[in-house]
């Protein structure tokens, strides 16, 4: 049986749980966990006995994003988030549905993780948002405008970094379902008993189509397009200064001066 370090995988009845397990770094998303959780969601399409595979996160946050502190790791960090879009893909293309079950703060690459998911249920404590978008990098895949109710929703969130509660995630078309805090495993479980009550192959027949809508929409090309202008955007002036600071004066310095300076 495959053994993982950074997140947890285990299998209840007809449901696969894939949590993320980096608590102490907010679940930040690194290349090990990336790589660890493509595999659990491999498997969980491999098993028969599974219906509905769950993504959550261990500890305060869903997942903060993806990690840019490069600790311990070789290259650079930016060039191994350019690299990391193909969990999105895993999630996409899986045949069963994936709900993501977001207790915290979903944020940058943690909030693109959320809401690519089939269905987003979130505690009523959680968040969601770009808040990179503070230091001139985009996400590196678009999710948000094949989600939102609206562009002017995408617009909102990507203009601005800023972050939203669940409820107005809701509103947004982010959340399916915002649950009050510590119910959110009840209520997931709830969904999945419905989910059940359809035949496996008609929900894969399904997801299927509802791929589709959002291929014709652009969503696979749409992304390769994002990955071309981020790299771009990368080197940016802003971009380039955060990461020297970053490197020079530590992470938390470098957001400090992203949130309190106007940018170019």
């Amino acid at each position: 049986m495959t053994k993982y370090s950074t997140i947890e995988y285990e299998r209840t009845d007809a449901t696969a749980h894939v949590r993320l397990d980096r608590p102490d770094a907010m679940n930040a998303l690194n290349a090990e966990i990336l790589g660890e959780f493509e595999d659990a969601i491999a498997r969980a399409e491999a098993d028969d006995d599974v219906r509905v595979v769950v993504v959550a996160g261990h500890g305060p946050a869903f997942s903060s994003g993806y990690d840019i502190s490069g600790a311990g790791e070789k290259g650079s960090v930016d060039d191994r988030i350019l690299n990391q879009r193909s969990h999105l893909e895993a999630v996409f293309s899986a045949r069963k549905p994936v709900i993501a079950a977001v207790d915290g703060a979903a944020l940058a690459g943690g909030c693109n993780l959320a809401i690519a998911c089939d269905l987003t249920f979130a505690t009523e404590r959680s968040e969601f948002g770009y808040p990179d978008m503070h230091f001139g990098e985009p996400p590196p895949k678009f999710v948000l405008p094949f989600v939102a109710n609206s562009l002017k929703h995408a617009r909102e969130l990507l203009y601005s970094g800023k972050s939203v509660d669940a409820e107005e995630a809701r509103r947004m078309g982010l959340v399916n379902h915002v649950v009050p805090d510590g119910e959110l495993g009840a209520a997931v479980d709830e969904e999945i008993a419905r989910i059940r009550k359809t035949p496996s192959a008609g929900v894969a027949v399904v997801k299927d189509m509802l791929n589709d809508v959002q291929e014709t929409q652009g969503y696979r090309r749409y992304g390769r397009v994002d990955e071309f202008m981020g790299t771009l955007t990368m080197e940016s002036e802003t971009a380039t200064e955060f990461r020297e600071r970053r490197d020079e004066d530590g992470l938390q310095a470098a957001i400090e001066w992203m949130h309190e300076t106007d940018k170019p």
